[in-house]
């Protein structure tokens, strides 16, 4: 897809897929965010989903620019089988945070580095699900 599209047409390079998955992340430790969450490990909610990055909804307000490690499994039940692919250990760059109304943050994350093996199970993952 072109990233000069016009109004009302799609600028993302990757097709989303709307999620509801568990996630976990770390900030990277070079970020001043780390200090003030120490060195846990934080759970939130993947949204959505796209072989270039994701969205999550954390209770955290991690600012643009926060290196993250992430790490999750992707699985679809369809009425004969569940198939999962992953565990997944993604690093990902916060390029967007808005606050949202019940202390919650929806982060938009682009991917930074990706093992070809997870980038290629979630693209099997999106086409899959389509």
């Amino acid at each position: 897809m072109s990233m000069n599209a016009g109004p009302g047409q799609e600028r993302r390079a990757f097709k989303r897929l709307r999620v509801n998955l568990a996630i976990v992340f770390r900030v990277d430790k070079t970020s001043k965010t780390r200090m003030q969450i120490e060195n846990q490990e934080i759970r939130a909610t993947m949204i959505d989903l796209s072989e270039g990055g994701l969205s999550i909804l954390t209770n955290h307000d991690i600012p643009e620019g926060s290196l993250l490690t992430m790490k999750f499994t992707l699985f679809k039940v369809d009425s004969e089988d569940v198939s999962f692919y992953g565990p997944m250990d993604i690093i990902g760059e916060v390029k967007y945070h808005h606050a949202l109304s019940n202390n919650e943050y929806r982060l938009g994350i682009v991917f930074k580095k990706v093992d070809t093996q997870d980038r290629g199970e979630i693209a099997n993952f999106i086409g899959n699900s389509a």
